[in-house]
Formats: structure tokens, C-alpha cells, sequence
């Protein structure tokens, strides 16, 4: 395997393995399923068995030697999808940043609370539409509208 899918490959089962750890769990799931989902949907249950498997290893008995084997085992994962389905590189690639990027905001949130602000950080998506000369004002906190 080319060093840079191995690379990939130990990247992402790293990242997965301690997402799973953290609250962020039933995300890092949708995540792996849908990788699966994508590009090998016959092994779409599979995927999700083992990613409930991890969970359940990480809850019961969270030890760095269980860390070390799960993160085996999904670099095992990883690769062989790889092997199956080279295209997968990129949808590993954006799992390893929407995780990396899900444990910075759990970092930011843990510093502003451990700063005394106790009002954590929240991912708003906001869509709207004007039509026949409407007009849309969207905030994701505090918003002051005069009047024209």
C-alpha cells in the first residue's frame, strides 16, 4: 500500500477511535457508516457493528491497551477499504478533518468554561429565503434591527 494511504489509513483510525471517546460519539458513528455507506455499502452493517463494538469496549474497560488494539483494528479497516476502493481517500480525508475540527470546538469549549464562561459553543446552520422583496435577518446570538 502506497505510504501515504497507510499514513491516511492510521490517521483516521486514530482520530475515530478517540472521537469515540468523547461526547461527540453518535457523530463519529454516521461519519465511519456513511464512509462505508459510500463506497462499500455491502459492508455498511458491518461498519456499524464494529463502530457500536468500539463504543462498547471504550464505556466497559477504557484502557490504553483496549485504545491501542481498537485503533489496530481500524487501521486494518481502513487500509483494506482503501485497497478495495482507492476513491475512498478523500472521504477518509474529510472524516479525519470534520473530527479533527469536532475536537477543537470540544478544546474551545472546555477553555471558555474553564475561564468561568459557562455558556458553551453551539454549530448553528441557518438557511432562508426572501422572496417578493422580503427581507431575512439571521443571528446566531444577540441581533439589533432598526427600522429603515
Amino acid at each position: 500500500m502506497e505510504e501515504q494511504l497507510a499514513v491516511l489509513a492510521a490517521t483516521a483510525a486514530d482520530s475515530v477511535v478517540s472521537s469515540l471517546s468523547t461526547d461527540a460519539w453518535a457523530r463519529v458513528k454516521e461519519l465511519v457508516v456513511g464512509v462505508w455507506r459510500r463506497h462499500r455499502p455491502g459492508e455498511e452493517a458491518a461498519a456499524e457493528s464494529a463502530t457500536d463494538a468500539a463504543l462498547d469496549v471504550l464505556r466497559d474497560s477504557p484502557s490504553e491497551e483496549e485504545e491501542c488494539r481498537l485503533v489496530e483494528a481500524w487501521q486494518e479497516r481502513f487500509r483494506a477499504l482503501l485497497d478495495a476502493e482507492p476513491a475512498a481517500r478523500q472521504a477518509l480525508d474529510a472524516l479525519v478533518d470534520e473530527l479533527a475540527a469536532e475536537r477543537a470546538e470540544q478544546a474551545e469549549q472546555a477553555e471558555r468554561a474553564e475561564q468561568g464562561d459557562d455558556a458553551p459553543a453551539q454549530r448553528i446552520d441557518m438557511h432562508a429565503e426572501a422572496k417578493d422583496g422580503g427581507t431575512v435577518y439571521q443571528a446566531g446570538r444577540d441581533m439589533h434591527v432598526k427600522p429603515a
